[in-house]
This record gives structure tokens, C-alpha cells and sequence, in this order.
């Protein structure tokens, strides 16, 4: 039996599911991996903190948790990248282990404190970080290190996810649907993060670090949110055979390294396509193993708690021995494909004026900047503006984006053309 004893940093909505995890299965986890989990001190400026936890040694200032040598590993669950990072490096320089689930902090402050870990011969777990209690970190690093990996594709939002499941299902507005997530507590007051793709970006940089042992900058990713996703690509997709999910797409092209975060067209016959409302996804090709997909929710305070205590448990057995197994998440810069220069098919939605020799101008265009139609549809109302619907064949994104540009300009078009993502996913 081993005794790890940690000090939880943030005693909020997962913060709060750990302790009450650990309070009910710290037998088990013993029996299970011969791990006993002792919660020495607990960190959170919460006015009631003391009356929440009655039954545990509680301070407001984390260096009473960062630098007691009673503690053995350090629980960061603070979020952000203001004190929590103060916090983890606090830790880290005093030689105590960390377990987090803070992805913004780890993909933008990463190589350094992985780098502070490595010197200290302590290190820092994070699979609660991305899908919350999918367990896709551990098995990347180890259940398929046998593997090299082709491509990654995620669902790694809930709140997106749910908000797109919404409008199909029911028949809404992005606006709509968003309401309903915010008053059903799946999206913030503020949703930028979720609904622009920064929180994918930030899980999309740490997923690529482990699986192709590059770094990528999120400022170096295309990134796109939903928010300009209609009703009409929610019918047309499916009609066409797909179903939209913001996907976090990072592939292996002969070295060169594509990453980016936009709304896709998947089709329906993809296991992607079936996970719906705040579930998340992780599908990733791999040449020995194959096409794999882990699933689950991707949130929450009892789930992400579960990944989180994975991670106390993984790690705490290895305090003393880090060596043996050596994990690497220090990489060096990823050589990524400029954004424009991916190779795809795309739908594209333009309102137009009903008029004749309107598809032969948009048809024109295309054709003038390397962009070959596949098929075409346009909406027969007699009201304008009408609807043109065209998916091409494979071509670069660029190619796509330049003939938009000078379609757009035209005196036909009603109003800004929509671009979505086709993605043949094996």
C-alpha cells in the first residue's frame, strides 16, 4: 500500500465532485490499485468554504498546499491562465507532482511548466483536460504507443455540440438553441469560448502534442466557431447524407502537420455523426490499430472528477519512480500546413438574386480559381433571396475561399456566402 497525500486547489463544481469521489471510493480505489488517497488540505477563497467542509483542513491561500512537505501532489482546479498558473508553478518548484483539467493553461503554458516538471523530477497529469472523463490521453501514451496516428478528428465541446444537435432535432435558430443550452446550464453567460472553438483548439494542441510529438500553437490553427451555422446547412446536410459537428481536426500529411477547428459535414453513416447532445467524441486512425472511437460526457462536475482521479492515482504510484516510464510532453515546433493550403471538398451556400445566368457567373468564378462542382442544388421558392447550394470536388481551401471572395462581390449575391467542410472520414 502507498499513501498519497494531495492538496485540492479549487473546491468548485469538479473540485467539489472529487471530494466527494474520493470520500466514497477511496476504499475501492485501494482495493483496487493499492492506493490510499488522503485529502490533507483543501484551497478555495469560497466564503461558506469552511460549512461546505466541516471535515477537512481548509485554508484561502495555496501556498499553504504548494509548499507544505506534507503534501505529496497538488490538485489544480482553479481553471484559467492567470493564477493558475502561479499556482502550478508554485507546485512545481516545490517538487510535488500536479494533476489538473486545465487545458487552456497546458496548451498555452505548457512547454515551460512540463519543462519546470522535468527539472524537478515530478510531472504533471491532465487526461480530465480533454473530454472530460474520456480516458484518451492515457491511452494514446501508452494503450496505443505501439501506433502511429494519421488523424485525429473530436467532438470536444459540449456546449457546440448540443446547441447543433438542438437545431436539427427541433427545428431552431442558433440563437435558440443556444438559449435553451445557456438555461439548461450547458453554455456560459459569455459563450465565445465554446461557441467560437477556442476550448476545442486548446484540447486540439494538447491531443496533437501526444500523438504526433509536435507542438502546435493554437495562434498558428484556423480556428471557427458555429455561429454562423443556419437552419438551411442543418436540413441541406442532412439531406445530403452528412450531419454538422464542430470538429477539431488534426492529420499527419507525409510530416507536415494540419490543424484546424471548423464546423464539418459528416456523414451519417459515421460513428461521429451519431453522438449527440453535450457528449463528446474522439475518433482517431491509427495504422496498427485502426479506426478507433472513444465516447462520453465530455463535462460536468461527477465525470471530469472520475478522469481527475484517474490521473491522482496514476500519478501518486509513480511519485519516487518517474523515471522508469519516461512520458515526454515536451515537443518541438510542429511544421503545419498553412491554413488555405488543406486539401478537401466544401459546401457552399449562396443567397442570390433570381434571375437568369445567376449559376453561370457563381459557375464561372469557381471554375477561374481551380474549384471543380460536383453537384448543385438551388431552392425553387419564388421569393428572394434564393438559395444556390453547391459542393465541389477536392480542392485546396484556398482555392474555395478566393473565388468566395470575388463572388461575393457581385451585385447577385444577397448576402455573405456560407463554407462548410466536407469530411470522407474512413
Amino acid at each position: 500500500m502507498k499513501h498519497v497525500r494531495i492538496g485540492i486547489i479549487g473546491a468548485g463544481t469538479v473540485g467539489t465532485g472529487l471530494i466527494q469521489i474520493i470520500k466514497e471510493k477511496a476504499t475501492t480505489v485501494l482495493h483496487r490499485s493499492g492506493i490510499n488517497i488522503n485529502i490533507t488540505k483543501i484551497c478555495d477563497t469560497s466564503p461558506n468554504i469552511k460549512e461546505r467542509f466541516q471535515d477537512y483542513n481548509i485554508t484561502s491561500n495555496y501556498k499553504e498546499i504548494t509548499e507544505d512537505k506534507e503534501i505529496d501532489l497538488v490538485v489544480e482546479l482553479v481553471g484559467g491562465t492567470g493564477i493558475a498558473y502561479t499556482i502550478v508553478k508554485s507546485a512545481l518548484e516545490n517538487s510535488k507532482t500536479v494533476v489538473t483539467a486545465n487545458k487552456a493553461l497546458l496548451s498555452e503554458k505548457g512547454a515551460e511548466l512540463f519543462d519546470l516538471a522535468k527539472k524537478n523530477n515530478v510531472e504533471i497529469g491532465y487526461e480530465a483536460s480533454v473530454g472530460g472523463t474520456i480516458p484518451v490521453i492515457r491511452s494514446i501514451k501508452t494503450g496505443l504507443i505501439a501506433n502511429d496516428f494519421k488523424g485525429i478528428y473530436g467532438i470536444l465541446n459540449g456546449t457546440t455540440n448540443f446547441i447543433l444537435t438542438k437545431m436539427e432535432e427541433e427545428d431552431l435558430d442558433y440563437l435558440t438553441a443556444l438559449r435553451i443550452a445557456q438555461e439548461l446550464g450547458f453554455a456560459e453567460k459569455d459563450p465565445t469560448f465554446d461557441v467560437e472553438g477556442i476550448d476545442t483548439a486548446h484540447k486540439v494542441s494538447l491531443l496533437a502534442g501526444i500523438a504526433f510529438g509536435r507542438k502546435i500553437d493554437i495562434k498558428s490553427m484556423y480556428v471557427e466557431g458555429i455561429s454562423n451555422i443556419s437552419k438551411s446547412e442543418i436540413i441541406t446536410a442532412k439531406n445530403l447524407g452528412y450531419r454538422i459537428k464542430l470538429l477539431g481536426i488534426c492529420k499527419n500529411n507525409n510530416g507536415k502537420i494540419e490543424a484546424q477547428v471548423q464546423p464539418t459535414m459528416v456523414p451519417l453513416e459515421h460513428s461521429l455523426a451519431s453522438v449527440r447532445n453535450e457528449m463528446n467524441a474522439i475518433f482517431l486512425d491509427t495504422d496498427f490499430s485502426g479506426p478507433l472511437m472513444f465516447s462520453g460526457k465530455g463535462a460536468g462536475s461527477l465525470p471530469t472528477a472520475s478522469a481527475v482521479l484517474s490521473d491522482i492515482v496514476f500519478y501518486g504510484s509513480r511519485i519516487g519512480n518517474v523515471t522508469e516510464f519516461s512520458e515526454n510532453n515536451i515537443f518541438p515546433e510542429a511544421n503545419l500546413t498553412p491554413h488555405g493550403q488543406e486539401m478537401g471538398r466544401y459546401y457552399i451556400r449562396f443567397n442570390t438574386l433570381d434571375r437568369p445566368g445567376v449559376l453561370a457567373e457563381i459557375s464561372h468564378l469557381l471554375g477561374k480559381n481551380g474549384v471543380s462542382i460536383s453537384t448543385v442544388r438551388q431552392d425553387e421558392s419564388p421569393k428572394e433571396p434564393v438559395e444556390v447550394i453547391i459542393i465541389t470536388h477536392r480542392c485546396k481551401e484556398s482555392f474555395v475561399r478566393e473565388a468566395i471572395k470575388e463572388i461575393d462581390s457581385l451585385p447577385i449575391i444577397k448576402s455573405k456566402s456560407v463554407i462548410v467542410r466536407l469530411e470522407e472520414l474512413g
